[in-house]
């Protein structure tokens, strides 16, 4: 049995049939109870529960609003305030009883109608649910995409004092997985903070288009009530209204930006969860990983796996399909209002969920690596790293970059025909395949030499990598 036949089977068992009158619609329907299996069906509240809180702040500034406007009185917005605040209490505590509603919005007003009847009758004026979910949404995800940003930022500091740790040292560097350039570990290092830096800003951007209020919109066509949609969303903290009411009730656009940009942050986690799991193992043998990280294995005693990497890496799966599912779910939408939305929320929580799970994870694992420099160093011994430094060289001298990549080509072909590194190769061996190499060729056979002859921007130049560095440590103070 999965988890959720097991909680339709408790809900079942408990279920004691569910009073239509009690609900906001009810009026329209002549039954008096609710078939057990549809309940269970429609309800949301399993993963609707986190909006509780925006519920109550969104509830709070409406009923605000409507004093303001005149249609409840100050009594009554001071009855309905005070329930809100003591349900917003429980819910803060997690001892609010949230199960048996349908939705959290049936919650709190079942809540207020409980605690002061009267004045809640009037607490619902001039709104539907269809503008209040995304109401809650909106808040639910500007404060999640602060919290991600936060986080994105508190991992770059860890990697980025990794990256100062180790400047200077120097791995090889890898294009499909070969022997490549000698580079500083700290310039792969720091790439990963500018991939980051891109993810934070994605989310950034997704924020301004968050930050819209929609209240006042109503069910697609808005209000013949005499409503302050500028109140509502100055009180909530957006920093604008939204244009037009049918769009209002039906975009999930920053929902779906939102978890596009979790996607790319899980595709990069992967991705240095990947390297981290790569250099880490005896083939390449120079990137230690903490136990702290690590497990081992039931049978071989041997074994030290990078388990929680495999898993940031296997669960970038999880948001990737949560997207996925989230277009198709949005794909063919009729406007304005359709009860499908009510299931973008499970994709949306359980995609900030797990990124902000595992940006917590890398920050802790980040600052416990330990680079193995003499294995390092044992990789660079291939001189055939070196052949592009050779080429450029042969240029410097006024060969032709297609003539010093063939030339060093071949003086690359002889060397693994015979078995030798290229520094065994006399000077007259070199002559043999240009008058341009000369003894100079042998102290190019240097990872030292081979990064600090860089020189461009953004290259693996010791010097141009610790301006990147500290120039970050100034960024993310």
């Amino acid at each position: 049995m999965g988890l959720h036949d097991t909680q339709y089977s408790i809900r079942n068992t408990n279920y004691q049939g569910e009073n239509m009158s009690s609900k906001l619609w009810g009026g329209r329907f002549e039954k008096k109870e609710m078939d057990p299996r549809v309940f269970d069906f429609t309800s949301s509240i399993d993963i609707d529960g986190i909006l509780a809180r925006y519920d109550c702040l969104g509830t709070k500034a409406h009923v605000e609003m409507l004093e303001k406007c005149g249609y409840v009185s100050s009594s009554e917005r001071k009855d309905i305030t005070g329930a809100l605040d003591e349900f917003l209490g429980m819910v803060e505590k997690g001892t609010a009883d949230l199960d048996k509603h349908e939705d959290v919005h049936s919650a709190v007003q079942s809540y207020v109608e409980n605690k002061v009847p009267e004045s809640a009758k009037k607490m619902h004026t001039g709104r539907s649910r269809n503008e209040q979910v995304v109401c809650d949404m909106r808040l639910y995800c500007k404060d999640a995409m602060k919290r991600v940003m936060g986080l994105i930022k508190e991992l770059q500091r860890a990697i980025v004092g990794a990256a100062d740790k180790f400047h200077g040292n120097i791995i090889p560097g890898y294009t499909h997985l070969n022997h490549a350039q000698p580079v500083l570990f700290s310039h792969l290092l720091m790439a990963y903070v500018e991939m980051l830096e891109r993810d934070r800003e994605r989310v950034d951007d997704a924020l301004g288009r968050t930050d819209v209020s929609v209240m006042g919109s109503g069910a697609l066509a808005g209000s013949a009530l005499d409503l302050r949609r500028d109140f509502v969303s100055d009180k909530l903290g957006f920093g604008k209204v939204s244009a037009n009411s049918i769009d209002s009730v039906s975009d999930r656009d920053f929902i779906a930006e939102f978890v596009f940009a979790l996607s790319m942050t899980a595709v990069h986690l992967s991705r240095v969860s990947e390297d981290m799991i790569l250099y880490s193992i005896p083939e390449f043998g120079f990137l230690d990983i903490h136990e702290d990280y690590c497990t081992g294995s039931s049978l071989m005693p041997q074994k030290k796996n990078a388990d929680v990497l495999e898993l940031v890496r296997g669960r970038a799966a999880l948001v990737i399909g949560a997207l996925n599912s989230l277009l198709v779910l949005l794909k063919g939408l009729p406007h304005a209002y359709n009860r499908d939305l009510q299931e973008d929320k499970r994709f949306l929580v359980q995609s900030v969920e797990t990124v902000a799970a595992e940006l917590d994870i890398m920050k802790g694992l980040v600052g416990t690596i330990e680079l193995k420099k003499e294995a390092a160093l044992g990789k660079l011994e291939d001189e055939f790293i070196y052949a592009t430094d050779l080429a450029e060289h042969l240029v410097r001298k006024g060969m032709p970059f297609k003539e010093a990549h063939w030339t060093v080509g071949r003086v690359v072909r002889h060397c693994v025909e015979k078995g030798i590194n290229i520094s065994d190769l006399s000077i007259s061996e070199l002559k043999g395949f240009s008058d341009a190499l000369d003894k100079d060729v042998y102290k190019y056979l240097n990872p030292e030499v081979s990064v600090k002859m860089k020189k461009t921007i953004g290259s693996t130049n010791p010097d141009l990598v610790k301006k990147e560095i500290e120039s970050w440590k100034r960024k993310l103070r």
